[in-house]
């Protein structure tokens, strides 16, 4: 059964094309329905760009039916069925971007090494700071970017290893300038796996044959709150294939975020001048002889995923209190809870930071040495990434900040 009867036959709805397959007018741009963060307030629908690199390094990704193809098959099929963006746009992208249209089914479908080869572009080479620089280049006001790679530079025959700080100081300063014209940007990054069957080229452009599971990468860039809405619409946990393996994120920092006191944790008064973050006359509980309280927070506008907020190592306090996180458990609009336990009442401002930091699985996922393909490894993919966690804590190096006042 060849790939375009299999897919004909998983094929849940049919998606109508577009004349032209650009970028809408401006004022043809639909508004959506309220997302599910902030009910009163109503997001423009953007226009989704889908860049797909096809450079050689590639094809291992494409021979036959892989996960890769179902990975990016489903999740541009459930941006279409969502409803969360005004139109979606398919290219090829390696050392220019190339069009192919709107069709997602026949994009899938002829997703093969001999349709990468036929569409042209520099193929044998790969430099992902001009690679994403190009996508950064293309989306603008009301629009997502999503770019699908293997995320690995290789700038020929040469040893690409001089070449990996230049990667990401390159990439931190285009991200930079951007950030300068939508301030409000976000990035997602998504490490997947799939089985890949065919060249892999080393550092030095050396071509190893290989048949086995190799990390790929999806890129969404854009505005927060409507990468937001798009992640409460299409879930992670929605990604077929092997699903997502791990998650990068970047937004701006020194965010504001609604948090509360719990009012059911701990012995204490609340001040009639400030309900949410003042607590007068704290007590020891009686049976554990602990002072106790805790604090409701809505991290959801940060974009981080629960792994990261649910680690110790990402918050800074300077407080005599132990603190605890873990996901609320109340369906009030918040998504967390942090608990403060200690052996004594000790007044004055308790305040916790959120830190910026790189997650511990981009160094984990790390080739540095690049002469062969590493088992479940993205060469230099920590300078890449790092690249753009540069950029967005330049200013900043914490998310947010919460306070609370024991008087």
């Amino acid at each position: 059964m060849n790939k375009t009867i299999i897919y004909s036959f998983l094929a849940l709805i049919s998606l109508s094309t577009c004349d032209g397959c650009g970028r809408q007018p401006k004022d043809q741009v639909k508004s959506s329905e309220s997302t599910k963060t902030d009910p009163t307030e109503v997001l423009i629908k953007p226009t989704v760009n889908v860049y797909i690199e096809n450079s050689g390094s590639m094809d291992g990704y494409v021979k036959g039916i892989t996960e890769f193809e179902n990975a990016v098959y489903n999740y541009l099929s459930d941006i279409m069925i969502s409803g969360v963006s005004d139109s979606l746009n398919l290219f090829y992208i390696n050392s220019k971007i190339i069009k192919y249209g709107s069709d997602i089914q026949d994009f899938i479908e002829k997703l093969e090494p001999s349709t990468f080869r036929a569409r042209g572009g520099n193929r044998g080479t790969s430099d992902i700071a001009n690679v994403i620089d190009a996508v950064l280049n293309e989306t603008q006001e009301n629009e997502i970017g999503i770019l699908v790679t293997d995320g690995i530079f290789s700038p020929g025959k040469i040893d690409a290893t001089e070449y990996l700080g230049i990667q990401q100081i390159g990439i931190k300063r285009r991200i930079s300038d951007y950030l300068k014209r939508y301030p409000n940007t976000a990035v997602i990054v998504y490490q997947l796996s799939s089985n890949f069957s065919g060249t892999y080229y080393n550092k030095v452009d050396a071509k190893i044959t290989i048949n086995e599971q190799r990390p790929f990468y999806i890129y969404v860039i854009g505005d927060s709150k409507q990468i937001s809405n798009l992640r409460n619409n299409v879930a992670d946990g929605k990604f077929k294939g092997s699903g997502v393996k791990n998650v990068f994120t970047s937004v701006v920092g020194s965010q504001e975020v609604k948090y509360t006191l719990n009012p059911s944790i701990g012995k204490y008064k609340k001040s009639r001048k400030d309900t949410k973050t003042t607590i007068e006359d704290l007590e020891k509980d009686s049976r554990t002889k602990k002072v106790k309280f805790a604090v409701n927070v809505d991290f959801s506008g940060l974009l981080l995923d629960d792994d990261y907020l649910s680690d110790l190592n990402n918050y800074e306090s300077h407080s005599k209190y132990e603190m605890e996180v873990k996901p609320s458990i109340t369906k009030n609009g918040f998504t967390h809870t942090l608990t403060f336990t200690s052996d004594k009442v000790t007044k004055g401002i308790v305040s916790v930071k959120l830190k910026s930091k790189l997650p511990a699985w981009v160094e984990a996922a790390n080739d540095d040495d690049g002469s062969t393909a590493a088992k479940g490894k993205t060469y230099g993919i920590k300078y890449q990434l790092g690249g753009i966690f540069d950029a967005f804590t330049f200013n900043n190096s914490y998310y947010t900040e919460i306070k609370i006042n024991i008087n």
